[in-house]
């Protein structure tokens, strides 16, 4: 039986983004990195999970080491909690839980560990989190893509990857609609509607739920409720022409008019050389190359996915008392000892310079900054080597996340002094 899909999370507690498809080969591992890359560049934690049992790779796209600890040792019962999975990547703000090594068994997961790897989810102290799932629509698959709040479809302007995705959008819907039918009185009414219409093949969940209607009118209600909180977002990837841009309208339309489904484009992003070459350097296109077309895509999908969560109300319930305290993923230099030496008073104008001096002042080298924060290239951040540093979009994350990790607590002013130095070097260029 399917797990239930939430609406809302509850406060406090990630909003879970599942990316799934039909087919293999259409990119969607390359887009949830990116995605997740940008996401933690507009000052979100985020932490993505490698839910692809069978091929992961997300470390790789990542360019993080093979961990020793992964999530078949958490489902396997080997480690107790998923934050202890987690390894911080070379994005500031960004966390994988990889999927490396799978054990064979550990490819179809079981009903309580899938239900167990939810509550972790929902423990982690973090922002987002985006679940790469494997392609085709396997039970585990659609059952691990109905966990989220929002669903994204990943597809190609290619025939057999848009059927494939029609049939992964269509087997989702009556995936979630399973879980419904455990109820007595909607059970009792599909019962009845087998039995008057044995020989009738129902071609949409709202055909079905229309012939329960007559049925039983009482039962159809909480089949309308979930089909109506069915509502995934499509991403066509690997666009190349005008024709290959009207690929997203138009499966939107097939899928309202065949299939009864109403799901929404997010966006059509191009095909870039860029994609290529940033996998082949092991990090995310946003990262490796910001201003290609492929990362501004990208980014204004992230940032039309977060503008829509500051825009929906979160439930008001209340969080179960018996719930364990959240694990903390990070925690920041002040905590870990109350015995340390006073940073230097805060030197706005010399944003670098005042970070090396902090550094210097915890007597720490920039190897082991560079271990603590995995931000490359901290020396040309002390130093303001504009020249060799990445765009603002991550740059404000980067000089954030070591400020913090030093200690400092106006690490917002500080950000925001270095970036207006930052600019105004670029404009005299």
């Amino acid at each position: 039986m399917a797990m239930p899909a939430p609406s809302q999370p509850l406060a406090g507690t990630p909003r879970i983004w599942a990316v799934g498809g039909g087919k293999g080969g259409v990119g969607k591992s390359v887009v949830t990195t990116s995605l997740a890359a940008a996401m933690a560049g507009l000052s979100r934690r985020v932490a993505v999970i490698d839910a692809d049992l069978g091929a992961a790779n997300l470390h790789t796209l990542l360019g993080a080491a093979r961990p020793r600890v992964t999530l078949s040792h958490f489902l396997s019962g080997e480690v107790d909690s998923l934050a202890e999975v987690m390894v911080q990547t070379s994005v500031p703000n960004l966390w994988l839980v990889s999927g490396h090594q799978a054990l064979l068994e550990m490819a179809n997961p079981k009903q309580r560990e899938k239900e167990a790897l939810h509550r972790q989810i929902q423990m982690l102290e973090v922002d987002e989190v985006l679940l790469d799932l494997g392609a085709g629509s396997a039970f585990n698959v659609l059952d691990l893509f109905l966990l989220a709040h929002r669903g994204l479809v990943v597809v190609t302007p290619e025939p057999t990857a848009i059927e494939n995705a029609e049939h992964f959008l269509r087997a989702a819907v009556y995936r979630s609609l399973r879980f419904v039918a455990r109820r007595p009185d909607v059970g009792a009414a599909i019962a009845q509607l087998r039995d008057k219409h044995h020989k009738r093949r129902v071609r949409s969940a709202q055909e079905l739920i229309a012939l329960v209607r007559e049925i039983d009118p009482t039962a159809a209600k909480p089949l309308e409720e979930r089909a109506k909180a069915f509502a995934p977002m499509l991403i066509v990837n690997q666009v190349q022409s005008v024709e290959h841009r009207r690929t997203g309208p138009d499966l939107v339309v097939s899928c309202r008019d065949r299939h009864g489904l109403a799901i929404e484009l997010a966006a059509s992003i191009d095909s870039d050389p860029s994609v290529r070459a940033a996998v082949e350097q092991r990090q995310p296109a946003v990262q490796a190359f910001p201003l290609c077309r492929f990362s501004r895509q990208i980014e204004k999908l992230a940032r039309r996915l977060l503008h829509q969560i500051a825009d929906a109300p979160r439930e008001s319930e209340p969080i179960d008392a018996a719930r364990p305290r959240p694990l903390r993923v990070v925690e920041p230099p002040a905590a870990r000892s109350t015995r340390r030496p006073a940073l230097p008073p805060l030197d706005l104008a010399e944003p670098g310079a005042y970070l090396r001096c902090c550094r210097e002042a915890l007597g720490l080298t920039v190897t082991e900054m560079t271990e603590r924060t995995r931000i490359r290239g901290l020396d040309h951040l002390e130093s303001e080597r504009f020249e060799r540093l990445p765009a603002e979009l991550y740059l404000k994350s980067y000089v954030t996340a070591y400020a913090r990790e030093l200690g400092v607590r106006e690490f917002d002013a500080l950000a925001a002094s270095y970036l207006e130095k930052f600019r105004t070097r670029a404009k005299a260029r």
